[in-house]
């Protein structure tokens, strides 16, 4: 701590510690300018300070660069062997490249390091215009009640609150250039350096002017002017916004419905109900285009590229598309619909005509009277009244309301709705239905007919054999067993190993090799299997269980008595515990009242 000539403090503050008493120090005091000028200053190239903590500042925080740059550490000299030791040579002849000579690649001696411009990008996403150049590695302050002053190398920091503050330092391009921005009232804010010349009156002017690139911005009111080497942007908010690039520009007036965006690759132009959309070119022009999507919505659209073009209008329900790849096109004009395709034409009015025609064939259809058509040697003829057809092999079908005949392959006659003959001479099948009282089937196979509703035998011959006498007697026979039925009282049968016996509702019984289930309701229950037997007659109950080291059973009178034993002891009870006793091993005990009282361990 020293006194000047003018009879300030001045303090100079070294990195380190002292850094937190110093913030803390001017964090109070200027906290008010800090939070009102920090957004102007940091975003208008005040990027640092001397304040602690604040926009402003940065001088004082952590790395902020009080300290200056980090010390520039030294790369160590390899050091020399000790005395003594032995020098080491290679064989005589022997290379450490495996390749031949002259083809070796070049390498630098440290590939790895990186130069110093690169090196100081790492690791920081800092804009530039940020960065304050000329600092120090120790930083000054003064302060003079609403006066702030702090410099540090040839950076300068000057505030005198609320009306004027200042930065100095030399510019980043050029050092030797005066980097200076001033604020004054909180309202004008003015910028030159070999970089940046800026004027703010804010919240009416703006201007600014970036000297590395050759731009300018300038701002008043609503409107918007921005030039740069080889494009201009133009804007009256909200009514019109206009700008040129090199190779194209956009137009917008929201008022007029009116957008237009195109470069020399494509763009897009709409007014109202116009637009274009083209791809290849910088105009809309069907000549110069590859792809081009333009109408008049919702009345006309049209568009074309290098393989298809269509055509849509909707008020006369027209729609036309043609592709270049396989020459097809379509053609509608209301009922009027007109296709080619390189196998197929067609021709319809709708919805009465129907054409269509190709090699060897062609189909008509005049609604609701008639269908022809033929391919090859086919044709098929339909009216109201009958269809007839004949097919590539020969076969023919006929078809009235009352008649039906197929011949081909198979065979079929239809006489009215109900009597059906289907014959398939190949495996001898012949089928007659007479609906709904007669069926008939017979084969080398099998052999099923039925008299509905009182008499059906089926039959798959050396497979199965089932007879119905009305529906509700039935006998099956099959390789696995057989079974007898009354619905719905009585079903009796088996199935390989397995079999069945059920009188409804009163007696079930289902066995097989490993367990059985038998009900005879409501007074008999069992159920067994290889571990387990579970049984209930009236009110006696049985359970048993195979053990490993024996048979664990016990049988109930509900709700006298009760007895049981393990392969280790027994036990009984008196409705359930009124008296009883237990032996488990040497364990004994009895209960008394339902109370357990042990006798021995």
């Amino acid at each position: 701590m020293s006194r000047t000539p003018s009879g300030s403090t001045k303090r100079v503050v070294s990195s380190g510690s002292n850094q937190r008493l110093a913030r803390r120090f001017f964090a109070s005091a200027l906290f008010l300018s800090a939070f009102l000028l920090a957004s102007l200053v940091a975003a208008q190239g005040f990027p640092g300070g001397g304040m602690p903590g604040g926009s402003m500042g940065g001088g004082m925080m952590p790395g902020g660069g009080m300290g200056g740059p980090p010390p520039r550490t030294e790369k160590k000299k390899k050091e020399a062997p000790p005395p003594g030791t032995p020098e080491m040579h290679a064989a005589s002849g022997a290379d450490d490249s495996l390749s031949p000579p002259g083809s070796e690649p070049s390498l630098p001696e440290e590939p790895l390091k990186l130069k110093k411009p690169t090196f100081d990008k790492l690791g920081s996403d800092a804009e530039p215009e940020q960065v304050e150049t000329g600092r120090a590695p120790t930083t000054k302050y003064h302060f003079y009640g609403p006066y702030f002053q702090e410099n540090s190398g040839q950076y300068q920091f000057r505030l005198a609150f609320p009306v004027w503050a200042e930065r100095t330092m030399p510019s980043r391009t050029k050092p030797l250039e005066l980097d200076r921005a001033s604020l004054f009232g909180g309202l004008y804010y003015n910028r030159r350096s070999a970089e940046r010349a800026d004027d703010i009156l804010f919240p009416l002017f703006w201007n600014l002017r970036d000297k590395t690139s050759d731009s300018r911005t300038t701002i008043v009111g609503p409107f918007v002017n921005r030039s740069a080497p080889n494009e201009h942007d133009n804007w009256l908010a909200p009514l019109y916004f206009t700008g040129k690039r090199k190779t194209g520009g956009y137009t917008l007036i929201p008022p007029l419905l009116t957008y237009t965006n195109h470069d020399d690759q494509g763009g897009f132009s709409m007014v109202g109900p116009l637009f274009c959309s083209w791809k290849g070119g910088s105009n809309c022009d069907m000549r110069t285009a590859q792809d081009i999507d333009f109408g008049l919505a919702p009345l006309y659209f049209y568009g074309q590229n290098l393989k298809t073009k269509y055509e849509i209008i909707p008020p006369l329900l027209h729609y036309y598309r043609y592709n270049d790849r396989d020459l097809s096109w379509t053609n509608m004009w209301g009922p009027y619909f007109r296709r080619h395709t390189q196998k197929r034409d067609m021709f319809h009015l709708f919805p009465l005509y129907y054409s269509l025609w190709g090699q060897d064939e062609r189909h008509t259809t005049v609604l609701p009277f008639f269908h022809y058509g033929y391919k090859g040697s086919s044709w098929l003829l339909a009216t109201p009244l009958f269809v007839a057809a004949r097919g590539d092999q020969g076969e023919s079908t006929f078809a009235t309301w009352l008649y039906a005949r197929y011949r081909g392959r198979t065979e079929l006659d239809m006489v009215t709705p109900l009597y059906w003959a289907y014959r398939d001479p190949d495996i001898g099948l012949d089928e007659k239905i007479l609906f709904p009282f007669l069926y008939k089937r017979t084969s080398p196979r099998e052999s099923s007919y039925a008299f509905f509703p009182f008499f059906g035998h089926f039959e798959r011959f050396g497979v199965s054999e089932s007879t119905w006498i009305t529906p509700f007697f039935q006998h099956t026979t099959d390789l696995r067993g057989w079974q007898t039925n009354i619905h719905p009282l009585l079903y009796v049968g088996r199935n390989a190993l397995d079999t069945h016996f059920v009188l409804a509702p009163i007696f079930w019984d289902f066995a097989s090799p490993k367990s059985r289930a038998t009900v005879a309701f409501p007074v008999f229950w069992r159920f067994s299997d290889e571990k387990e037997v579970t049984e209930l007659v009236g009110n006696v109950y049985y359970h048993e269980k195979k053990l490993k080291n024996g048979l664990d059973w016990e049988i109930h009178i509900f709700p006298a008595f009760s007895y049981g034993e393990t392969p280790n002891g027994h036990w009984w009870n008196v409705l359930y515990g009124l008296a009883g006793y237990t032996r488990e091993g040497s364990m004994t005990k009895m209960r008394t009242l339902w109370i357990p009282i042990k006798l021995s361990d």
